[in-house]
């Protein structure tokens, strides 16, 4: 092999090895990473984004449910309970541990909203990690769908009955930076903070109970009696 050939077989496998361990543009929860929003391939409704390990890709909504310590068999028996069904719709993919093979949205549901029997809420599900289950929720109408409402809005919607007071908020960084308007994805209002929707109330410390004290009794001297 003369020198040319070898040098440019050598910066070939360079710029492979480069492209092998580029940053994936991920968002982490407790440890565990996944894409900040779902991808959809051939969607124009969605945003062009160059990621450094896919290249180009349509970045499509934004997740904002997380349900830690929960497997999705989990999650998916919480939200029928709460009246959700499953339901079809265009198949989405997240990076989850390998950045490199994005997984297909695992499992969706709807919740119908109104008479028209386009409109609905919208689900999609992944289990990320056996500690975690991500979700992508969104409020949609017409054929085909189009969103009509804030995704803050449509993420409340869920997780208010499933966790009420206790929901808690993880904020996402990776989310927020790609969004060309702040505060806001797609034209519709995001504020790149996801819902985290636990199994159970955290457990309140009790104050310890105080000790009753018990009374004291007063000795009476009795003194004689006069004759």
């Amino acid at each position: 092999m003369s020198t040319r050939l070898l040098l440019l077989a050598t910066a070939a496998c360079a710029a492979l090895m480069l492209a092998g361990t580029a940053a994936a543009l991920t968002d982490t929860y407790d440890g565990v990473a996944f894409s900040p929003f779902t991808i959809a391939p051939g969607n124009n409704d969605c945003v062009d984004e160059n990621d450094p390990v896919l290249g180009w890709i349509k970045n499509c909504d934004p997740v904002n449910v997380l349900f830690p310590g929960q497997s999705l068999d989990v999650v998916v028996a919480r939200l029928q309970a709460a009246g959700w069904v499953v339901a079809g719709g265009g198949v989405q993919y997240l990076q989850l541990a390998d950045a490199a093979e994005p997984v297909p949205v695992q499992i969706q549901l709807g919740l119908p909203d109104g008479t028209d029997p386009t409109m609905r809420y919208h689900v999609r599900l992944w289990q990320a990690d056996a500690t975690l289950t991500v979700g992508s929720v969104h409020h949609e109408h017409g054929e085909p769908h189009k969103i009509d409402l804030a995704w803050d809005a449509a993420e409340a919607f869920l997780a208010t009955p499933l966790c009420g007071s206790w929901c808690g908020h993880a904020e996402l960084p990776v989310q927020s930076s790609l969004q060309s308007t702040v505060g806001a994805w797609r034209g519709w209002p995001n504020d790149g903070t996801a819902t985290v929707i636990p199994l159970t109330p955290p457990v309140v410390p009790q104050p310890p109970a105080k000790r009753k004290h018990k009374p004291k009794h007063r000795h009476v001297k009795l003194l004689p009696v006069a004759p």
